[in-house]
């Protein structure tokens, strides 16, 4: 018996290290950023941290600052998941995606910053003389994020 409560005692230990999202309650979250309600399923953020906490965010832009604010969850275990404008209610991995700036895109922050898959549709999606597409590492290499995306 004391065997059987000791595996399953490390299958959950274990099990909670490996966290995935989690979903995102319209209306009823808030961003762990800028404090409002998590409103727009096309634009919804959220960080998994190393040690499995769970930070969501209204917006690619509150998600961004708050890192820079908190530089000691920017490591290599974290999951940054950002949502794909494409896929409403979709996640895709922040890490590897391609964020469009472009005044069509009316993000909650104001930041008018979309996520996508792939670059191809990142490009095909723009809609204003003045768009540009970044990286998620040239999203953090600016110390102020909010004065790149306004």
């Amino acid at each position: 018996m004391k065997i059987l409560i000791c595996f399953l005692w490390i299958c959950l230990s274990l099990s909670a290290c490996n966290q995935g999202p989690e979903p995102i309650s319209y209306g009823k979250d808030a961003c762990a950023h800028c404090k409002m309600s998590i409103m727009d399923d096309k634009f919804a953020a959220e960080i998994i941290t190393a040690k499995g906490k769970i930070y969501k965010f209204d917006a690619i832009e509150c998600m961004t600052d708050f890192i820079q604010e908190n530089q000691e969850i920017n490591v290599p275990e974290a999951s940054f998941l950002a949502m794909n404008v494409a896929q409403p209610g979709n996640f895709i991995d922040a890490k590897k995606a391609y964020f469009l700036k472009d005044k069509a895109f009316k993000s909650p922050m104001g930041g008018n910053l979309a996520a996508f898959e792939l670059k191809q549709l990142a490009e095909n999606n723009r809609q204003n003389p003045d768009w540009e597409i970044f990286s998620w590492d040239e999203l953090l290499e600016n110390q102020q994020i909010s004065t790149v995306l306004k």
